[in-house]
């Protein structure tokens, strides 16, 4: 088999690749603008860029959600893995799980030779079939970059639906992942890393599939839950506070990152890009009440592939079910700030 490089095709890769956030506003704006038919089925749409589409069909609650990108690594099967886990994201985060999904595939026929297709499918049918979601069809196209993502479909219990601006006063904020998976996809574009150095608990982390979300949404405690994708941590906390009434209180020194990111951050993180984008749109939220490294504020920003879930929850709920929960499932999280009254400030501390 002929040998490539699927991050020579990237040119920014995985939520890396999304447009600048005010660009991608007035997009659906625009859209929201044009869209004239309308349907009292439809729960939930544009109204605050959640993870979900939300459904009402003959009483079931059917999630909609659909993502694609170009790699953020050179091996196709975690690729697929990744692709596949990310996409499934969303329908986790918003407290269901997935039923259906369709594939969205495009590449360059002539340079990406046909056994790194199937390994790419090979990894995301190994997380669908984990997660119970069936592969029923899709769309490939030509296309210089390669892509590859699905379109989901997923149902939700009434109870269980939960959206990205709900917090309530005094919760705490938790992350199940630590941060920094844009920096290692630059820097193995780059060449400063190659993913034969990355440790098994980065490709871990890289490729986990977000399913403690279902489970957590049977909480009532929980109160908000997203997941961290292409607007980086910053971004997704100000969706979080943003015309809530509330403040998001952070410590600076609880945000957990991956290991060996901060060293890389300064040197593999170039202006402009996600992050830079991300840390122009924002600014307006944060504010530094400590003296944090220059490399801690690019990793707040920096764009996640497949990051972690990030949800509020009363203490009392946290005590009694949801540590429990975590430890019973081996899995981490991260208590990393808590919630306050206020005017949609982030303020890390």
């Amino acid at each position: 088999m002929s040998v490539c490089n699927l991050l020579e095709f990237s040119e920014s890769g995985g939520c890396g690749c999304k447009i600048p956030p005010q660009m991608l506003t007035n997009i659906l704006k625009t859209t929201q603008q044009k869209n004239t038919v309308k349907n009292n089925d439809i729960l939930l749409g544009f109204e605050t860029s959640d993870d979900c589409a939300i459904y009402n069909f003959g009483g079931k609650k059917l999630l909609f959600s659909t993502d694609f990108f170009s790699s953020t690594v050179s091996s196709p099967y975690l690729f697929g893995k990744i692709a596949a886990a990310n996409a499934l994201s969303d329908i986790y985060a918003t407290g269901g799980r997935p039923l259906i999904v369709n594939s969205i595939l495009a590449f360059p026929p002539d340079d990406i030779p046909m056994p790194y297709i199937e390994k790419m499918i090979e990894g995301a049918q190994e997380v669908m079939a984990e997660c119970g979601a069936t592969v029923v069809g899709g769309h490939t196209i030509k296309n210089a970059q390669p892509l590859y993502g699905f379109a989901v479909i997923g149902e939700v219990e009434d109870a269980h639906i939960r959206q990205n601006n709900t917090p309530r006063n005094h919760d705490l904020v938790i992350i199940t992942k630590p941060l920094g998976i844009g920096i290692i996809s630059n820097a193995l574009k780059v060449g400063r890393l190659s993913e034969a150095e990355l440790p098994e608990s980065t490709l871990e982390i890289m490729s986990r599939v977000n399913r403690i979300g279902y489970t957590l949404a049977q909480h009532p405690g929980v109160s908000a839950m997203t997941d961290i994708t292409g607007f980086g941590l910053a971004g997704h906390l100000s969706e979080l506070v943003d015309n809530t009434g509330f403040n998001v209180s952070i410590d600076g020194d609880a945000v957990p990152v991956i290991e060996g990111v901060e060293a890389l951050s300064l040197a593999v993180t170039k202006n402009p890009s996600g992050t830079y984008n991300n840390i122009s749109r924002y600014a307006r939220f944060v504010k530094y009440e400590a003296d944090i490294s220059d490399a801690l504020r690019l990793i707040l920003h920096d764009p996640q592939t497949n990051g972690g879930l990030l949800f509020t929850v009363d203490e009392e709920t946290y005590r009694d079910h949801i540590l429990p929960l975590f430890e019973a499932e081996q899995s981490d999280h991260y208590v990393i700030g808590t919630i306050s009254a206020g005017q949609g400030q982030i303020i890390i501390k």
